[in-house]
């Protein structure tokens, strides 16, 4: 993974051919949000009408926001219970809000994450949890009390297959494929960078990665 979060476009396409590079990426929202000036971000988290409240200054965090209620009638819980636990760059807020209505249309009334921000050693502009860029899905929950688990319930075709691409395998049945049809729903919005599931690689077997990556202009998802 390192290799492909500090690579170029062009580094970035030979590492993973399922990188792609959509026409006219500044139109798209995970780039828009990602140039996005600090109060820029908040004016659109305030225009969107989304729950926040703005948090301390952080060293790794651009802008600092903690999510004050649920979004569109979707919660979002920490399994872990430490510090620091909601706090979030403004910038994931946007997209989260995206998410949310995903999660919504889908009957998903809880969104269980294990990491958002990471503490760490950072200087400058940071990416992913250090920068609180980026949000480890673990679980979802329906509105019928059905759980829908990365690690039990993903069902995969395996390290290297594509999620969502015309190469995909079909979905399957039952909670295998709410969650494959979630990840791909979620893919179309183009909200995120990157949508990494246990298909990418055996550090992501048990969680969903979604990250808005900053300086790029091509997604991910696999």
């Amino acid at each position: 993974m390192a290799l492909l979060f500090g690579a170029s476009e062009s580094e970035a396409r030979r590492y993973n051919p399922l990188v792609v590079f959509p026409p006219e990426p500044e139109k798209l929202p995970a780039v828009r949000y990602a140039n996005l000036e600090p109060l820029e971000c908040v004016s659109e988290l305030e225009r969107r009408e989304i729950p926040f409240t703005l948090a301390p200054k952080h060293h790794a965090i651009d802008t600092p926001v903690l999510l004050a209620s649920p979004l569109h009638g979707v919660t979002f819980e920490s399994t872990r219970n430490v510090d620091g636990a909601h706090l979030l760059d403004c910038r994931l807020l946007l997209a989260l809000d995206d998410l949310s209505k995903v999660a919504a249309e889908r009957g998903i009334e809880i969104v269980r994450y294990n990491s958002i921000h990471r503490r760490g050693w950072a200087r400058g502009r940071v990416q992913g949890h250090r920068g609180g860029v980026a949000i480890d899905v673990v679980e979802l929950v329906r509105w019928d009390g059905v759980v829908l688990n990365v690690r039990k319930d993903f069902a995969g075709d395996g390290v290297g297959s594509d999620s969502c691409g015309e190469d995909a395998k079909p979905f399957g049945l039952g909670k295998a494929a709410d969650l494959r049809g979630f990840l791909c729903a979620l893919d179309r919005t183009r909200s995120f960078n990157l949508l990494l599931s246990p298909h990418y690689d055996y550090r992501h077997d048990d969680h969903f990665h979604f990250e808005v990556r900053r300086g790029v202009k091509w997604f991910l998802t696999q």
